[in-house]
């Protein structure tokens, strides 16, 4: 599921930049940076400032991907750990560690692809507002962004909850 994380982040990170450079030109000088629970714009920019809105998901992604690539060396000082079962989980072997690594990992991937759909939907709602298509950002546009979000949340807290339990049970 990780490598399918992988590719889904980098699918993201090359549509929303094939879309900000096909609607650069067509910014006008001023573009909405801010918006209202209500969806209108509250704060201005430059157009370039949505460049910062493709580099902000990339940064945080780039964050997540240096946690996963860290993750077992933090994990092995168990002062840095703070989960459910901590001194059965500390004595179990290596490759059933590994399992909740794995899973931690692929967390993070998943996280990475949940806020990356939610800025490129942020970006283009951006954009229609700033060439006039419409006057705000219409939320039902970043709901289903917001749903992944939640539900990897969701999905992820569970499992990353409840699977040294299970682990230290020999239930897996």
């Amino acid at each position: 599921m990780k490598r399918l994380y992988d590719l889904a982040n980098l699918a993201l990170f090359v549509l929303t930049g094939l879309f900000i450079r096909s609607s650069y030109a067509l910014l006008p000088d001023r573009i909405p940076m801010h918006f209202d629970l209500a969806g209108r714009p509250d704060r201005w920019g430059g157009r370039g400032s949505l460049v910062i809105l493709f580099v902000l998901p990339l940064v945080m992604t780039a964050v997540f991907y240096l946690l996963i690539w860290s993750i077992a060396k933090l994990g092995a000082n168990p002062r840095g750990l703070n989960m459910p079962h901590k001194e059965e989980f500390l004595r179990l072997p290596a490759e059933k560690k590994d399992v909740y690594w794995s899973l931690f990992r692929e967390f993070f991937a998943g996280l990475g692809v949940a806020i990356n759909f939610l800025f490129y939907f942020i970006i283009r709602g951006t954009v229609r507002v700033a060439t006039g298509g419409t006057s705000r950002l219409l939320f039902r546009s970043i709901v289903p962004a917001f749903a992944l979000l939640v539900l990897v949340l969701i999905y992820y807290f569970w499992r990353l909850f409840t699977l040294p339990g299970k682990l230290t049970r020999g239930e897996m």
